[in-house]
């Protein structure tokens, strides 16, 4: 979900950002047809765009009427499947929608229209029940008879009827890059007095004066697409991509977002009052700040909707409070209004809260996604909507990236620092062996830092699950189905500087344990990923050429695990200790024995000044992960012992 949409839409191209719109404050949204911004981007369903084009005339008060065309081919029946159904999202309050002619070529020739005017505005599926914030709106095509080797064609219309920015426009589009694309281009037609800064990689640019308006054109086309893409970066930092923008620096653009947004934070008697209320008794300004920002992340539920010309201007403050709910952007103005009712200044920031680490030249709002606050006085950033993050701690994904302060005193392109030193995660897991193969046992998780907030996450859906019904599920996702039940040592929005969740485990027999076959060392009820993994890349990605950038930060994470095995058994072998270190990375694993019980410790130490692992990092990072990986897979393996019983 997005935080604020993008002034004129692409066009629909499967493997492309369809429909880019903002959905608010999260993860950029696009239809299941569009390249992901999962972890591995892995070949694409086999369809085939065989045109695609967009024509784009913008007024100069920043409307625009936008014609897209369409032409995909579905090369299987799972392919035709995926397309046959098309949604079209839009803001009910902003735009008008219509759809032009739409029909599925069949293979033979045949054109099989679609029914335009029996198509109805309806709620998106599975959108949130929010009264008075959610605008979004779904026309859905239902191609009739999609089969392998069909075509489905649309022509849609799209009217922006209240500009996002008075007197601007913004566009941008990405493409995958595992999708064969034969031909797609666009034009965007402007005022000549508009002048517009434009950004690509992957596609031609060009334009040419029309009288008193200037065409913009781009053209892409792939028609040797990879297999496959794996990549954890975002694809508006890596993919063939386009931006333009009649914002000639952040600066302006700041400027006029901070213009638009001020407002909200206008502090009102009921803001005061609430402000004193929170901060009663408390004359320390840092205090002050730290209870007014556990009150907000407490207290107002974080909805991300697109809130039509919320989109880009939040609610007022005191609205938000009344309604006790808001967006990110919702968030920080009323943060940032209770803070201005005891003196303390903020700013609202504008970041990418998914795997985007990158801003083009010239503003675009394909890569600011997210809304957080800086408080100038402490020199830290905050972001409520984290619900359980502690003062002055973000979310992994926060640190070190672009942003841009909306104010108009400048310098508003600025970087979030990196992780500090201290990010920790710890597991600790005693188990025994029973005779008959089963494992029992207890795990404690201890976090703190960006890792507290993680854990706290993940209490939380611990607790909406319920305590026993969570523990089965991680057991079973283990592979070691059984039964437990989690504890919680404080509640999640308990906003200490560590935080704890353990749990006791009693999994299924599995005779095969003493058999001599090889198990892995039980990790129990562990809730982090094993260690090595994530903090300089991720292990389960081999595949992954060294040359790909990893997000990267510093922390050690670790585990002690100890297994007691049954009587009359003994551990054939003792696995190998390992060593694996660069410049930026330290692992190691020992294993021991005392009598019965098998231990294991491994710890896993990054030291990085830099959001990402590139380049001779990089390489390295991807070396050490592989043997690390080759760690992991160590086994034990028990023989029965001569004199004992089975």
């Amino acid at each position: 979900m997005r935080l604020i949409p993008k002034v004129v839409v692409g066009s629909l191209v499967p493997g492309r950002s369809i429909m880019l719109r903002a959905y608010a404050c999260a993860f950029l949204a696009v239809t299941a047809l569009a390249s992901s911004w999962s972890v591995v981007q892995g070949a694409d369903l086999p369809i085939e765009t065989v045109l695609s084009t967009e024509d784009i005339v913008a007024q100069k008060d920043g409307t625009f009427v936008a014609t897209d065309h369409f032409e995909i081919l579905a090369k299987t029946d799972a392919a035709a499947h995926a397309i046959g159904q098309f949604p079209l999202s839009y803001s009910e309050a902003m735009e008008e929608v219509d759809v032009a002619e739409a029909y599925t070529l069949k293979a033979d020739g045949r054109k099989l229209p679609i029914d335009v005017t029996a198509i109805q505005a309806q709620l998106p599926h599975g959108a949130p029940n929010v009264p008075m914030y959610n605008d979004q709106r779904q026309k859905v095509l239902i191609f009739p008879d999609v089969a392998a080797g069909d075509i489905i064609v649309a022509t849609i219309r799209k009217r922006l009827t209240k500009p996002y920015f008075p007197g601007e426009v913004l566009h941008g589009s990405f493409f995958s890059t595992t999708v064969t694309v034969h031909d797609a281009h666009g034009s965007l037609s402007l005022p000549k007095d508009m002048p517009l800064y434009m950004d690509a990689e992957g596609m031609t640019l060009s334009q040419e004066e029309q009288g008193d308006r200037v065409l913009y054109r781009w053209r892409y086309a792939n028609l040797t697409p990879p297999t496959e893409d794996i990549a954890m970066l975002a694809p508006t930092d890596r993919n063939p991509r386009y931006f333009a923008t009649t914002f000639k620096d952040y600066d302006s653009f700041a400027t006029e977002y901070a213009k638009l947004s001020a407002p909200a934070e206008q502090v009102t008697p009921k803001i005061q009052e609430q402000a004193d209320s929170i901060t009663a008794g408390v004359t320390d300004r840092r205090q002050q700040a730290e209870r007014i920002y556990a009150w907000v992340s407490s207290h107002i539920r974080y909805v991300g909707l697109e809130l039509g010309r919320g989109g880009v201007i939040p609610h007022g403050a005191e609205a938000v409070l009344g309604n006790g709910y808001g967006d990110c952007k919702d968030h920080a103005v009323l943060f940032g209004a209770l803070l201005k009712a005891k003196g303390i200044a903020s700013e609202v920031v504008l970041i990418n809260g998914g795997n985007g680490y990158t801003l083009p030249k010239h503003p675009s709002l394909l890569s600011l996604n997210h809304a957080i606050t800086w408080l100038p006085e402490f020199k830290l950033y905050a972001d409520t909507t984290a619900g359980v993050a502690p003062f002055g701690v973000l979310p992994f994904p926060e640190y070190g990236k672009p942003v841009v302060h909306a104010t108009a005193a400048g310098h508003a392109l600025r970087q979030v620092p990196v992780v500090a030193a201290g990010a920790e995660a710890q597991v600790s897991t005693t188990a025994k062996l029973g005779a008959d193969g089963a494992l029992t046992g207890e795990t404690v998780t201890t976090a703190t830092g960006p890792f507290a907030v993680v854990l706290r996450q993940m209490a939380q859906g611990i607790q909406a699950r319920g305590l026993e019904q969570a523990a089965a599920t991680q057991l079973q996702s283990l592979g070691t189905p059984g039964t437990g039940t989690f504890t919680l040592a404080a509640a999640p929005t308990d906003l200490a500087p560590s935080y704890s969740v353990s749990g006791r485990f009693a999994a299924d027999p599995m005779p095969e344990r003493l058999s001599g076959a090889g198990f892995a060392m039980p990790g129990g009820l562990r809730l982090f990923n094993p260690v090595g993994n994530f903090l300089m890349g991720l292990l389960a990605l081999p595949r992954m050429k060294d040359t790909e950038p990893t997000p990267c930060y510093t922390g050690h994470t670790a585990e002690d695990l100890s297994l007691e095995l049954p009587q009359g058994y003994h551990l054939m072998s003792l696995p190998k200790d390992a060593a694996i270190s660069s410049d930026n990375l330290k692992y190691t694993s020992h294993w021991s024995q005392d009598g019965q019980v098998v231990h294991l410790r491994r710890d896993f130490e990054a030291h990085i000044d830099q959001a990402l692992c590139t380049g001779d990092i990089r390489k390295a990072a991807a070396k050490a992960l592989l043997a690390i990986a080759a760690d992991h897979r160590a086994t034990l393996a028990l023989e029965a012992d001569q004199t004992g019983t089975r």
